[in-house]
């Protein structure tokens, strides 16, 4: 099964590391040049005359990645003059991905000094890193033609023949951020806000505006059901993560139906596709930001609202106000450019698509275990509250 279709799970083929004698990278992209949004340059370090430094588009390890040289041909904000004299490792953690945050310190021509918080994303430790190639061709392709907050890339690189990616971006704890997590329900004003932003990727790319030439994004719900045991599905259901719901919660066979069913709904736009609550920070103001897009893909856009509502908000709030955020959403996703949809039509699909968010917390394995068992409950009680598997026609 390809970690690029099913993120949470840990696979244990051997990755390829990029030789880098083997002649010119086939990419090494720094997406935004100089600056935010000036679009994206797809090069090779021979044509950058790159200082003949052996090291690759991925570099396979951490100390590759700190480099001091490296990061300053690599780092798209510091520039021909400058010379980076100082790389410090600030914090790390890891789920599949390693995360290492870093600051680099830099001298200008004229002598003065600076110094920038970074994170780097990629698998530094020899294993699969399939799942992130989405989310580096996200920031890499389609990022910077959006106005969703999110984190500045300043680094991408895709190594399609090894299936590695990289991404080096904000460091949103070094930047004052400060990142949301289940353990503490979103506010309501959190959510009008998070909703906002999905609001303004949906509305941008709806009907294929700004992504239709990108070959790589696609639907991938269908195909995340299509692919995952049901039997090993049926054992993450047993394991207590969805106790005492309702029984056809409990049944593999139909909560894979349920997917394939709303994979059928009609392709909208792009969507986010993993809208938990941890997915979102809160930036120095107080703004929300999205981050960790490796499952973004063609969908529907009540994929990323129900799921996102269903998990940020514990359950009697969200029965209390889902209404009202659902009519937010529609009413920033008209103000944005994106179509008017119909009160009944919306709420209609938005109570038909939680089975998607409930199968991936199903699923999940290398999240904390407390994390999941609030997404569970919370996910299950909207699919009771609205009848979602029997309106599918699962049950």
């Amino acid at each position: 099964m390809s970690a690029s279709t099913m993120r949470h799970l840990r696979l244990t083929s051997a990755s390829q590391d990029l030789n880098p004698r083997a002649g010119p990278v086939r990419l090494a992209a720094r997406p935004w040049g100089r600056g935010w949004g000036r679009g994206v340059a797809t090069v090779s370090k021979v044509a950058l005359g790159w200082r003949s430094m052996q090291s690759s588009a991925v570099p396979a390890t951490l100390e590759a990645v700190l480099d001091p040289e490296w990061l300053g041909w690599a780092l798209d904000d510091i520039g021909d003059a400058d010379r980076v004299v100082g790389v410090e490792e600030t914090g790390s953690s890891k789920t599949l991905a390693q995360k290492v945050r870093f600051r680099v310190t830099v001298e200008g021509s004229d002598g003065q000094r600076r110094s920038k918080a970074y994170c780097v994303k990629a698998h530094l430790d020899g294993s699969p890193g399939s799942d992130l190639v989405a989310e580096a061709r996200f920031y890499r392709d389609l990022a910077p033609r959006l106005e969703v907050r999110m984190p500045r890339p300043y680094y991408t690189a895709v190594d399609e023949s090894a299936a590695q990616a990289m991404v080096i971006m904000d460091d949103v704890v070094g930047g004052g951020g400060r990142f949301l997590s289940a353990h503490s329900p979103y506010s309501l004003d959190v959510t009008r806000d998070s909703l906002g932003q999905l609001a303004r990727l949906h509305a941008s790319t709806w009907s294929g505006a700004r992504s239709a030439d990108l070959g790589w994004l696609s639907p991938r719900l269908g195909e995340m059901a299509a692919l995952f045991p049901q039997d090993v599905l049926q054992s993450l259901l047993d394991d207590g993560r969805c106790a005492d719901v309702a029984p056809e919660l409990h049944d593999a066979g139909t909560l894979i139906e349920a997917v394939r069913r709303t994979a059928a709904h009609a392709i909208t736009c792009v969507i986010h596709g993993d809208t938990h609550s941890g997915n979102v920070y809160l930036d120095r103001d107080g703004r929300a930001h999205w981050l960790d897009w490796q499952v973004v893909q063609l969908g529907n856009w009540a994929t990323d609202i129900s799921y996102h509502l269903a998990t940020v908000l514990d359950v009697e709030t969200r029965r209390a106000h889902e209404a009202e955020l659902l009519r937010h959403y529609l009413g920033e996703l008209e103000s944005l450019g994106g179509p008017a949809i119909g009160w009944e039509a919306a709420w209609e699909m938005y109570t038909l698509s939680f089975s998607y968010g409930y199968f991936l917390w199903a699923i999940t394995r290398i999240s904390s275990r407390a994390v999941v068992l609030v997404h569970m409950p919370r996910l299950a009680a909207a699919l009771a509250d609205h009848d979602t598997f029997r309106r599918l026609g699962v049950i």
